[in-house]
């Protein structure tokens, strides 16, 4: 029987193990989808996937989009949107469509698996692929992660068909792929340059030089061609020549400034929300300038303070290319939204899947095994080529901005092809016989492996927990869930006492209470721990004046002007104290560059036309 069911296998397996794949891809994306249901932040996003809800919610809306060249590559928000309308605007039928289309990786692992190491290793990295835990989760985030992920290994997966079939309509297809994942995240553009050194070594032998350019061009045509409807919206709603985002420029600063970590997409100093963010950088920008930018003149400056930054202290930015790559290889999920280890608090099917501990489960294996393998499949490097350029490439981009875990996941599929393939390898060592390789084979292994499962971020098991427990806190606060969310914020406190943010929003909590002494406290707490948090100086300002000490707290914010000369709140709520203390024209000053700062700023608007538009006129 057993026989019969290999052979009949043997017959079907061009279609039956795909399918098979397929299935339980779906199967276990489906299963995690619907047990973190209970998980908050999936009912009610946060952050970056509140940002793309906010986002899809305008594309969608009557207005549209603000009429400004994109911040951040368009491809996710639009599709998120189209998604998020045709579900009507349900996130878990969005989130489950995102999971079916994620379920189609394994099949691209196992097609390229199959054209490059073999049937034994195509087989074991696409069953990794649908059981692979961060693939699983980023599936159901309302991420661009995902649809990055397949992008990438569909442009590889076509590059190889050009590589065997080079046709001018296959380089044309890999071009345009080239183009759409650029709309998802632009840094996939570096590849475009490097693809000439595998035109020249494998595709120039087959074709000649002259085919071979052709098809070069042909991939740089196809990929300006997809991206060009973007840069010219981007001209004609502001008459800035933006070619997808403006982003980078800031992002590079945030990735090499003087203060940065190599993880974190922070800097000190500036409002590390999306909207306080984003407002700031242009205001910095045009403080300097001492003038109205264009958003491409706003990045231009970035990139300038980011090359300043580089330019002064160049063996700072070498050792923190060096600690970047190091966070590359680390097997711990840094995170950048959210930590991803706490869906492991909602997922049974999660748990032995991805956990820390000795191993930093599973990337904590698959680095350390997939650089061996890397090194193992030089013997046959120009069968590899592409996938060595997408690497380096792509790599590279990461070292020069920042690490995190959702950043390194367009490579997985590729880091699962050479694990696995060094594992059969030294299975091989170990049929043969072949004792020298295979110690040197386990040699470098643990050497990989101890780089790769330590503790690099120096994060404390009470820093992590506390900040799950403010993460979900959040989310309860923003459902209007109060009670549940000062329970999170007071366990943040209590597991992790110097947590500000969690002081900061007790506060909040008590404020809106009406009970202003224990809000005063949490405030001051806050302050005291963070004196580089805006809105701990606004709020713990705010409470004093309700104390009637409105004079000390105008002292607070005057002192947090000084530190934050481009925070627009801090000047609106200085008006305000201004206004109160009967200084009108400190007032009117105060709100005018509030307005300058940020002419969004509704509550700033409000203010002036109450205070000062009756007098104007």
């Amino acid at each position: 029987m057993e026989s019969q069911v290999r052979t009949w296998t043997r017959r079907h397996q061009d279609w039956f193990i795909p399918l098979l794949l397929l299935i339980v891809s779906f199967t276990v994306r489906l299963v995690y989808l619907n047990q973190v249901q209970t998980l908050p932040t999936v009912a009610n996003p946060i952050m970056d996937e509140r940002y793309h809800l906010e986002l899809a919610e305008k594309i969608n809306s009557e207005t549209g989009m603000d009429p400004e060249p994109f911040f951040r590559a368009p491809l996710y928000p639009y599709f998120f949107a189209a998604v998020y309308r045709m579900t009507g605007y349900s996130l878990y039928w969005s989130r489950l469509l995102q999971i079916l289309l994620g379920s189609f990786l394994p099949l691209l692992v196992l097609a390229l698996g199959l054209r490059l190491f073999g049937r034994s290793v195509a087989y074991w990295a696409a069953g990794l692929a649908a059981l692979y835990p961060s693939l699983i989760y980023y599936d159901a985030s309302l991420l661009i992660t995902s649809i990055m992920t397949i992008l990438t290994t569909l442009l590889i997966w076509q590059l190889y068909r050009s590589e065997s079939n080079p046709r001018l309509l296959n380089f044309v297809l890999s071009g345009a792929l080239l183009g759409l994942a650029a709309l998802a995240r632009p840094n996939i553009l570096l590849l475009g340059p490097v693809l000439i050194v595998w035109i020249w070594l494998v595709i120039k032998p087959v074709i000649g030089l002259k085919k071979a350019i052709i098809g070069y061009v042909a991939i740089g045509v196809a990929a300006l061609i997809v991206i060009l409807p973007v840069t010219v919206r981007n001209y004609a709603v502001s008459r800035d020549l933006v070619f997808i985002s403006w982003q980078g420029g800031y992002n590079l600063f945030v990735g090499n400034n003087r203060e940065a970590n190599g993880w974190s997409a922070t800097v000190p100093g500036v409002d590390p929300t999306w909207q306080g963010g984003y407002d700031q950088s242009i205001a910095m920008a045009e403080a300097v300038a001492k003038r109205p930018l264009k958003r491409s003149e706003v990045a231009d400056f970035w990139y300038g303070m980011a090359w300043q930054e580089i330019s002064r202290s160049p063996g700072r930015f070498v050792g923190l290319l060096w600690h970047k790559l190091r966070l590359f290889v680390n097997g711990y999920e840094i995170p950048n939204n959210q930590n991803v280890y706490l869906v492991r608090d909602y997922s049974l099917l999660i748990r032995p899947l991805m956990f820390t501990g000795v191993v930093y489960f599973p990337y904590g294996l698959l680095a350390p095994l997939a650089v061996i393998g890397i090194v193992l499949s030089l013997g046959r490097w120009r069968q590899h080529l592409l996938l060595y350029l997408l690497t380096g490439s792509y790599l590279l981009t990461l070292l020069l901005f920042f690490v995190c875990a959702r950043f390194r996941q367009p490579l997985i599929p590729v880091l699962l092809l050479f694990a696995v393939y060094a594992v059969h390898r030294a299975a091989a060592f170990a049929r043969r016989r072949q004792g020298k390789n295979l110690v040197l084979f386990l040699f470098f292994f643990a050497l990989l492996a101890w780089e790769s499962n330590h503790n690099l971020l120096g994060l404390r098991p009470d820093q992590v927990r506390a900040e799950d427990m403010f993460v979900l806190g959040t989310s309860y606060a923003e459902q209007n869930d109060m009670a549940k969310a000062e329970s999170y914020f007071r366990g943040a406190v209590g597991v992790d006492s110097t947590h500000a943010r969690a002081w900061l929003n007790l506060g909040y909590i008590h404020s809106q209470r009406g009970k202003n002494v224990p809000a005063l406290r949490c405030f001051q707490r806050a302050l005291a721990l963070d004196p580089n948090n805006a809105d701990a100086h606004i709020n713990y300002a705010t409470a004093l004046e309700i104390d009637g000490r409105t004079v000390e707290g105008a002292l607070i914010l005057e002192r947090a002007r000084l530190r934050f000369p481009f925070n627009s709140n801090i000047h609106m709520k200085l008006a305000a104290s201004y206004h109160q203390l009967g200084r009108p024209e400190d007032a009117k000053a105060s709100i005018q560059e509030s307005l300058r700062l940020n002419p969004h700023n509704a509550r700033a608007r409000q203010i002036y036309d109450e205070l000062f538009k009756t007098d104007e006129q």
